[in-house]
């Protein structure tokens, strides 16, 4: 019913929920292909299409596309608008990144991203598991 619908944030919605069911299944092929749909039904600039970004950088990670990953969470690290309500996905976006690169072999921008991500999330919650896992990535990558 949602695709026979004239709203397109509706539309965007359903995909965008098929695409989190496929990727908790693992399914990252088939989540991808829902979170592309997604593309279009949102604003380039919204707070959801930040969410949305999130959703599909996780599933290129997930699928070891790297380079489609760190792309799509340099998006979020750009975004202007949403980072209050999403607060969490634009700082997380630096974890993310450095891991990414730390996958890569580039020892200076993971480095740089960690310490963003350490920086923004001085104050998280100490039982949140991306704290201190960066701190011990940070921690090897200076060694």
């Amino acid at each position: 019913m949602c695709e026979e619908s004239m709203n397109k944030n509706l539309i965007g919605e359903n995909y965008q929920l098929q695409g989190l069911i496929e990727l908790e299944k693992k399914n990252y092929s088939e989540a991808i292909g829902y979170f592309e749909k997604t593309l279009g039904t949102f604003e380039a600039n919204s707070g959801t299409r930040l969410d949305l970004s999130n959703s599909i950088a996780l599933a290129y990670y997930k699928s070891d596309e790297l380079e489609k990953a760190r792309i799509e969470f340099e998006k979020i690290a750009t975004f202007n608008t949403g980072r209050i309500t999403y607060g969490d996905i634009y700082t997380k976006s630096f974890y993310m990144l450095g891991k990414i690169y730390e996958e890569q072999g580039n020892t200076a921008k993971a480095i740089e991203n960690y310490e963003k991500f350490l920086d923004l999330w001085k104050d998280a919650d100490p039982e949140l598991p991306e704290p201190p896992d960066a701190k011990k990535r940070l921690a090897g990558l200076k060694e």
